[in-house]
This record gives C-alpha cells, sequence and structure tokens, in this order.
C-alpha cells in the first residue's frame, strides 16, 4: 500500500525537527564536540533522590496512582505548585499538567488558532514552537531582537502591517528568560512596556518558561505572569508554560501551565483527546519532590554547576575568536548566541565544521520561514566538559579564520 496517497495534507507538508536532523548527522563522529543540542547536563539529574521517591511512591501510593488519573493534572501536586510559586490566590482550575513544555504550546495554540490566524514571537526563536504553529497552519510573524529582549518598535510596526492587511494578532509567543536560542533575558523596563502594548491591542501572551529559575548572576525579574497578575491585576492577559527538563531532566516529561481557567479548560479537553493523563506516577513524584523541601536547594545546585560552564565558554569566546564576530553574554540558561560577518553562512559553515569536530546549529533554523537570517548561529554550553568547551571554541575560531 503506498501511504503516500493516504496521508493528510498537514501529515504531507509537516516539517520535522530540523535540529535533531542536524544533531543525528554527528553522532556518530569520534571525538567530536558538541554545542548543538539542547541537553542538560547529566550530572545535574537528582537521580538519587528520584529513585527513592519512584520506589516509595509506586510501593506506598501505586494503586492510586498506577490507574488512570485528572487529565488537567494531579490535585496534590498542583496543591504543592501553588505553595512553591507562591501565588496563593490561584486555585486548581488556574494549572494544567502537560506531558512536557511543547504539549503545552501545543494545546494552547489548537485552543485558539484557524488556520491562517496570525502569531508573534521574537526573531529568532525556539524551533520546536515554529513546527508546531506551522503543522497548525498558523502565519508566524518574527519580530526582531535587541540586548533588551523584543522590540518594542518593530512589534508595532508590524502589528500595523497585520491589521491594514485585514487580519489580527491572536497571540504572542515569548521566552523572556534566557531566551532559546539567544541567551538574551528581557529587561524589566521592556517586559512592562510589551504588557502595555499587548493590553492595547488586545493581544494574548504566551510565556514559555523553561528558564528563569537557571539564573547564575544578576537580579532575578519576575515573569510577564507576574507582573501582569500582580502589577496590573490582569489575570487573563498571560499563560505562563514552566518546563522541568532543564532542572529535573527532560526524559520525565513534565511541565505545567498557568493561566485564566477558561483557557487553561480548554488546553485540559486537548490533553484529554490526545493523552488522556499526564504521567500519573511522574506528577506524585514531583509532588513529593517538592513537598520534602527538594527544590529550591537543588536549582540552587545546579546554577553553582552551570556558572563555570558558561564562563568558560564566554572566557574562550573572549581569548580565541577573530575581529567581526559578536554573541550575547547572558546571565544564566544554557545558550548563547553568535553573529558573523554578513558574508558567512553558518549553514556553509556547518559541514567544514563538523569536519574539524566541532558542531553547532545554525542560525537560520530559529526563524520563520521567509525570514531566515545565515550569518548567525546557537551554541550550547551545558553539556560538554570544560576542557571540550577550549578546545571546541578554539576549533571553531580556527575555522572562521580561515573564512
Amino acid at each position: 500500500m503506498d501511504y503516500q496517497q493516504l496521508f493528510s495534507h498537514a501529515t504531507q507538508t509537516m516539517k520535522s525537527s530540523l535540529i535533531r536532523e542536524l544533531v543525528a548527522q554527528t553522532k556518530s563522529i569520534p571525538d567530536l564536540i558538541s554545542f548543538a543540542g539542547g541537553f542538560p547536563a547529566p550530572a545535574t539529574f537528582p537521580k538519587h533522590i528520584l529513585s527513592d521517591l519512584y520506589y516509595s511512591v509506586v510501593n506506598e501510593e501505586g494503586y492510586e496512582v498506577l490507574q488512570y488519573g485528572a487529565s488537567e493534572g494531579d490535585s496534590q501536586l498542583k496543591d504543592e505548585l501553588i505553595a512553591w510559586e507562591g501565588y496563593s490566590k490561584l486555585n486548581h482550575a488556574n494549572y494544567l499538567v502537560t506531558v512536557g513544555a511543547t504539549n503545552g504550546i501545543y494545546y494552547y495554540a489548537k485552543a485558539l488558532l484557524d488556520k491562517g490566524d496570525v502569531v508573534l514571537c521574537e526573531a529568532p526563536t525556539f524551533l520546536g514552537t515554529i513546527v508546531a504553529l506551522d503543522a497548525l497552519g498558523a502565519e508566524v510573524r518574527g519580530i526582531a531582537m535587541d540586548e533588551e529582549g523584543i522590540s518594542l518598535v518593530e512589534m508595532e510596526k508590524t502589528i500595523g502591517e497585520i491589521h491594514k492587511a485585514g487580519k489580527k494578532v491572536k497571540f504572542l509567543y515569548t521566552i523572556p528568560d534566557f531566551q532559546n536560542p539567544s541567551g538574551i533575558s528581557m529587561s524589566l523596563e521592556r517586559r512592562k512596556g510589551l504588557l502595555e502594548l499587548c493590553l492595547r491591542h488586545g493581544i494574548q501572551i504566551l510565556e514559555d518558561n523553561p528558564y528563569s529559575r537557571l539564573r547564575f548572576t544578576g537580579k532575578a525579574l519576575p515573569t510577564l505572569y507576574n507582573l501582569a497578575y500582580g502589577d496590573m491585576e490582569n489575570h487573563s492577559l498571560v499563560t505562563e508554560i514552566v518546563s522541568f527538563s532543564k532542572i529535573l531532566g527532560p526524559g520525565m516529561r513534565f511541565a505545567f501551565v498557568k493561566g485564566d481557567p477558561a483557557i487553561i479548560d480548554k488546553m485540559g479537553s486537548w490533553q484529554q483527546k490526545v493523552n488522556v493523563t499526564p504521567d500519573c506516577v511522574t506528577e506524585r513524584v514531583v509532588a513529593r519532590f517538592l513537598e520534602k523541601g527538594f527544590m529550591d536547594p537543588h536549582i540552587k545546585t545546579i546554577c553553582e554547576y552551570y556558572k563555570p560552564y558558561m564562563q568558560k565558554m564566554l572566557t574562550e569566546l573572549d581569548k580565541t575568536m577573530p575581529s567581526g564576530i559578536s554573541w550575547t553574554k547572558p546571565e544564566g540558561g544554557i545558550f548563547l548566541w553568535m553573529w558573523l560577518p554578513e558574508l558567512i553562512s553558518a549553514d556553509e559553515l556547518f559541514y567544514p565544521a563538523k569536519d574539524a569536530k566541532v558542531t553547532f546549529i545554525p542560525g537560520s533554523k530559529f526563524y520563520p520561514e521567509q525570514e531566515q537570517k545565515f550569518n548567525c548561529l546557537r551554541l550550547n554550553f551545558s553539556y560538554s566538559t570544560l576542557t571540550q568547551i577550549e578546545t571546541g571554541i578554539c576549533r571553531l575560531a580556527e575555522l572562521l579564520k580561515s573564512f
């Protein structure tokens, strides 16, 4: 049977993860140093604590958690999340537990979008979200960034163009803290301005928050959700998705969403149709991890672990890179972004770099269609050793000098 004749139009036109394909191309190369993936360091996984918790949860609560659970998430877990985050005025209806953050992004978009609807995002932005929005038939428009985050001037201009074309922006997708892929954190002033702009234009905000707690230096900033909920007393403008993939481990596939009960309810309905329920055992394990007070000390340990790796990469870039190249200087997260001279394409650089046994992700992969920039790339510092960072950055610098 020829399945090509049977596939739906959406399936035939669906794009795969270009990042996963690029990483797969380099997996079998011996002695390769990879700055390509977004992998957290295995050394940061609290495996002994989690091992004990999984055992005790299954042993003591197995008859409950091995059964089907609530589609919207475990009630005990929600109690712990509310207490941990300090949102005492929120209740269970404000929270949805999802199987990873990308599922949450998909359910949010699925609940709001019709084919052809416009979604704004930072440019560059997380490729997984571009792929999900594209699969839903959305028109994705990127907004340029500066060192303070998304440009409000450019955003206002783009909104005007969209309105002039007779279209409406459904929502803005943003990663305000240690953005993937740029590492940029939105300034407090920019966050407040963004909220005011979106409120004025009636644009909802989807805030993706995998990294805000991975701050190694500088002062922590309130999330967009926190600012809207607290300072503006607006409980419906922002929906926030929080991932534990970079905190507890991506294999646990754990994230949660908080927002207005109206959107949370519809997202829960989509989860019911797609996943039936989150992983009930993992939910209760995370609940116990929070209840026993493990989370905050663990996050402190992670930050102390990652800080020298980030500093090492920044130091080696300063030492080795030729003139005409610049990069972001994040205060946390797991990525930084590099700008190359205009005539150098990171897509073309990828293959000689692979031959030189160092890899990265070309920056063009993080832009919506027709908006790509090619003289840029993403580097990850969380997965390599300090020695590999020194050697890998040196290899990349030598290659760039030859270009």
